[in-house]
């Protein structure tokens, strides 16, 4: 069975894991460590990571790293205390207004921290995600490219540097990544996502948070749209 970059390496990573017999709490090595000793690419770690957090393998923590979970919390998957009710695919069905309105309120804010908040390295990983994703496009692979969609915004969560939000947001990430495969139907819609992520992080790059922020809400706004949902700027 075929599996994506993100996919082994997340394979490889548990792998990691059990060969070392890490303790729970046990902090993983840096993105960029494990990048050099898996020799992939740090977006696709980055991927993998975000992978392993939904299943409950691990917990990634916003400027302090990346640590692992009891094991009693992710043997069913998603920690119970965060196991969110929707995680059946079919919960988005007939809500997709709902969650487009809840990203068009909170992922602008996000976006304006991030241009005042993010690392370099941070913005550097997100220059790195978008080149990826560029290589998926011009491949066509609406799946992969749906997944590191998903990397992306999260990366974006994570780089605002304000933990609450990746607290709040967390319960979502479920619902949220099975939003971003909606507006995938045709070749256009890749295009236009990658033109409206270039334009968001070169506001970013100029440290331009209110130029961000307006970036991300047409974001939003044009990928709802995509997915057949209308939301009125404000």
């Amino acid at each position: 069975m075929w599996k994506s970059s993100s996919e082994e390496a997340a394979e490889r990573i548990l792998s990691m894991i059990q060969e070392n017999a890490w303790p729970y709490g046990h902090k993983l090595p840096s993105q960029r460590a494990l990048a050099e000793a898996l020799g992939i690419s740090r977006p696709t770690v980055r991927e993998a990571l975000v992978a392993l957090e939904t299943m409950g393998k691990l917990t990634i923590q916003p400027g302090k790293g990346v640590f692992l979970v009891p094991k009693a919390a992710n043997s069913t998957g998603t920690p119970a205390s965060r196991r969110p009710e929707w995680s059946d695919r079919s919960f988005l069905a007939g809500k997709e207004s709902q969650i487009f309105q809840f990203r068009h309120a909170i992922e602008p804010a996000i976006a304006a921290l991030v241009a005042l908040n993010a690392t370099a390295a941070q913005i550097a990983d997100l220059t790195a995600m978008l080149e990826e994703m560029r290589e998926v496009e011009l491949r066509g692979g609406i799946m992969d490219f749906a997944r590191l969609d998903f990397t992306f915004h999260t990366q974006l969560i994570e780089a605002a540097n304000n933990p609450f939000f990746i607290e709040a947001m967390r319960p979502f990430f479920e619902m949220f990544s099975e939003s971003q495969r909606l507006p995938f139907s045709n070749q256009k819609g890749l295009a236009d996502t990658m033109q409206e992520h270039e334009k968001l992080l070169e506001h970013i790059r100029a440290r331009k948070p209110h130029e961000a922020r307006l970036a991300m809400e047409e974001h939003v706004i044009a990928t709802a749209s995509r997915a057949g949902v209308r939301i009125a700027p404000w």
